[in-house]
């Protein structure tokens, strides 16, 4: 199965038939990355809500926000796994809805949706406090940040909800067949390129232009300023310990983006050749799974990347953990980009 469903053999495919086809060893691997990731993402968020700074910026909202999401798939990942079809017989309302709702794992593939559009919206913000750093500070307020969060939860499971469900229903003999209902093959193909732009093409694009920016901006700001006679040099907005606080969020998170890009391209690309027509397409192979595989893995490796590379976590978590007194930059840092100073 795929991160868009339509990946899925769509030729009437039954249910039971992809449980048959989908191995032990391939089930061990998705309870794995289920686990790690729940355990990881609930290990970051404990960890910035322990510290007063972290939980008031903006940024570590929708970090926070990235766990909860990742937390979400990669439970639905641990149930989805161990409740598959049963290949009973489908003839009530009720089996209808279980086929429909549950069995497409709509809910694990929108809320895999989700977390791509909040990477893209910590990185919108990243990119508006060094680029457009006024409007952010007096624009961006805490009301548009937990409503774009609140935005963010719904868009992708009811984008899955919108094709899904139709497409999705009890075959003539009762089994539960997924994907296969569609008006003709354009219309098929149509929808799945539509899925991929929308959950992958559109959010790299957009990727590349913010860090593009934002590195281009940062590089400007690193040439030391020219020192006046007699006078020492201006000090950039919020001195050096801020501006290496900044490129330090920034780098994390062009980490977790680039990481994004690389577990998902594969499986994107796949599946647009599929699409388009493009060859001899095996959902059954190895590399097939291999994709999907890869797809999972990346909602549980976040959390090793803020563990190895985000600074300010670092500091928070070594004094949750071991009772380190907290340095100055973690108590006394004044992000602007933080709830004080954005509360409307």
């Amino acid at each position: 199965m795929n991160v868009t469903p339509l990946a899925e053999p769509t030729n009437a495919t039954d249910a039971n038939d992809v449980l048959l086809l989908t191995s032990q060893k391939l089930r061990y691997v998705y309870l794995v990355i289920g686990a790690l990731g729940l355990l990881g993402n609930v290990f970051v968020v404990v960890v910035i809500f322990s510290g007063t700074a972290m939980r008031k910026q903006l940024t570590n909202a929708f970090i926070i926000n990235q766990s909860l999401l990742d937390a979400a798939v990669s439970l639905f990942l641990i149930l989805t796994t161990l409740l598959e079809n049963d290949g009973r017989t489908f003839v009530s309302t009720a089996d209808l809805a279980y086929c429909k709702l549950w069995l497409t794992k709509m809910w694990l593939w929108g809320l895999l949706v989700s977390s791509t559009y909040n990477l893209l919206a910590v990185s919108v913000e990243r990119y508006l406090a060094v680029v457009h750093p006024f409007w952010h500070r007096m624009r961006l307020t805490r009301g548009k940040v937990f409503a774009s969060i609140a935005f963010i939860w719904v868009f992708g499971p009811a984008y899955n909800l919108a094709y899904m469900v139709p497409t999705s229903g009890i075959s003539r003999d009762g089994g539960c067949t997924l994907y296969s209902f569609w008006p003709d093959s354009l219309t098929q193909n149509a929808i799945g390129v539509l899925t991929i732009t929308i959950q992958f093409i559109v959010p790299i694009i957009l990727l590349i232009i913010f860090y593009a920016r934002m590195i281009v901006v940062l590089r400007m700001r690193i040439r030391p300023p020219p020192v006046a006679a007699g006078g020492a040099g201006a000090s950039g907005e919020g001195g050096p310990t801020m501006a290496r606080a900044r490129r330090n969020v920034i780098k994390t998170l062009g980490i977790v983006a680039f990481c994004f890009v690389f577990c998902w391209i594969w499986n994107q690309i796949y599946f647009l050749l599929f699409n388009l027509g493009y060859g001899r397409i095996d959902f059954l192979g190895v590399f097939y799974h291999f994709t999907v595989v890869m797809v999972f893995a990346n909602c549980c490796i976040n959390p090793f990347i803020y563990v190895a590379k985000y600074e300010q976590f670092q500091k928070t978590m070594r004094h949750l953990l071991l009772r380190e007194r907290p340095t100055a930059d973690i108590t006394q840092h004044r992000d602007t980009s933080s709830f004080s100073g954005n509360n409307r």
